[in-house]
C-alpha cells in the first residue's frame, strides 16, 4: 500500500465526508438528488458521512493522508447492503438527513441498479461503493492510487471487482484501470445515464 493512503478510522469520517461532497458536487447523480446547488453543498457531507461510516463498519475505507480523497470497498460475500447493517451505520436516517424528496430520488436510482449488480456479477467479488477526490487534487493520480489497494487485494484473491458510475467523465478513468463496461443504462425516472463495470483477474 502506498504511504499516501491508509485505512480510515471513525474519527476521520467527518473530514473525509467533506472531500467526497466536493468531489461529487457536479456529479450527475448528486445533482439529480439535490437539484439546488446550495442544498447540495449543505447536505452532501451528511450523505457521504453515512456512506463512509457504513464502509468503516462493514468494509474497508482508504483515505489519503490529508483526507482529500477516499474510497469505500466492500469485501467478497459482504457486498449487499442489508437493512440491519444500513441501520447500524445510519443509512436509514438518510430521509431525515437529506430530506424525504432527495432521499427518494437517491434510493430510486440505487433500487434501479441493484438487479443489474446482482445479474452482472453473481459470484463473490470486490465492490467499489464510492470513490471521490477533492477537485483541487484531481489529475495528480490520487484516484488511481486510492483504487490500487483494493484492486491488488482483488487480484491476490483472483476475484473480480465491480462498480457503477453516473458520470460520463469517469468512464475513461475506469477503462484506464482495465475495467470493462458491462452495461450502459438509462434510469427511467431521472433519465440519468449509468454505467456498470467489472474487472476480472
Amino acid at each position: 500500500m502506498k504511504d499516501m493512503q491508509s485505512l480510515l478510522t471513525e474519527k476521520e469520517i467527518e473530514k473525509a465526508s467533506f472531500a467526497l461532497a466536493k468531489a461529487f458536487m457536479n456529479d450527475p447523480l448528486q445533482t439529480y438528488v439535490f437539484p439546488d446547488p446550495e442544498e447540495r453543498a449543505r447536505k452532501s457531507p451528511a450523505h457521504f458521512e453515512a456512506v463512509l461510516r457504513y464502509g468503516v463498519m462493514f468494509g474497508e475505507v482508504y483515505g489519503t493522508e490529508d483526507l482529500s480523497g477516499a474510497v469505500v470497498w466492500l469485501n467478497p460475500g459482504n457486498t449487499a447492503v442489508s437493512p440491519e447493517k444500513a441501520e447500524l451505520a445510519g443509512l436509514d436516517k438518510l430521509p431525515e438527513l437529506l430530506g424525504n424528496d432527495a432521499a427518494q430520488r437517491f434510493f430510486e436510482v440505487m433500487d434501479f441498479l441493484d438487479p443489474y449488480h446482482l445479474g452482472d456479477i453473481p459470484e463473490p467479488h470486490w465492490y467499489t461503493l464510492v470513490i471521490g477526490v477533492d477537485p483541487s487534487f484531481m489529475g495528480k493520480g490520487v484516484g488511481r492510487s486510492l483504487m490500487a489497494t483494493g484492486l491488488e487485494r482483488a487480484a491476490a484473491s483472483k476475484l473480480p471487482a465491480y462498480l457503477e458510475t453516473a458520470a460520463p467523465t469517469n468512464v475513461r478513468f475506469y477503462e484506464g484501470l482495465r475495467f470493462k463496461v458491462v452495461r450502459e443504462l438509462i434510469e427511467p425516472t431521472s433519465r440519468l445515464p449509468l454505467w456498470t463495470f467489472r474487472k476480472d483477474f
